[in-house]
Formats: C-alpha cells, structure tokens, sequence
C-alpha cells in the first residue's frame, strides 16, 4: 500500500450541515398537531423574505438607472 494524502474538508460547510441535520431532527420531534402550525409559520417567514428579496431588487435596478440618465438642469425663467 501506499501512504495516501489527508484531505482537509471543508469544515464550514461541515459545520453548517451538521447544524442543519440537527434543526430537521428537533423538527421530527414536535408533535404532527403542532407540527402543521410550525411549517404554516416558516412557510410565511420564507414567502415575506422572498418578496422583500424580490422588491429590495427591483429598487436596486431602479436605482441603477437613475443613476445612469443624465440629470435635467433647472432652466430659470426671467419674467418681465
């Protein structure tokens, strides 16, 4: 045999996975009963992070192109 190489991995995304295995074992646990209202209530905390995602975009673009058009000077009009 020959000596092999260690590999180091990715210990952040080790971490992260663990953490994750670990919130949808605690989820198993809950009743079904409560279980139901817990899922309802991510479900809405994922759809208002969706559109505030989805708007905090589109200000953004807007933004972008304000920026680029060329900005009107004010023209004075002398009244006689």
């Amino acid at each position: 045999m020959t000596p092999g190489k260690v590999t180091r991995g990715n210990v952040v995304r080790a971490k992260d996975d663990t953490e994750r295995e670990e919130k949808r074992l605690a989820e198993m646990m809950i009743p079904k009963k409560k279980q139901r209202l817990y899922r309802k209530i991510m479900y809405s905390k994922k759809k208002t992070a969706q559109e505030a995602r989805v708007l905090a975009e589109k200000r953004r673009q807007h933004d972008r192109k304000q920026k680029q058009k060329p900005k009107r000077k004010k023209v004075e009009t002398v009244t006689s």
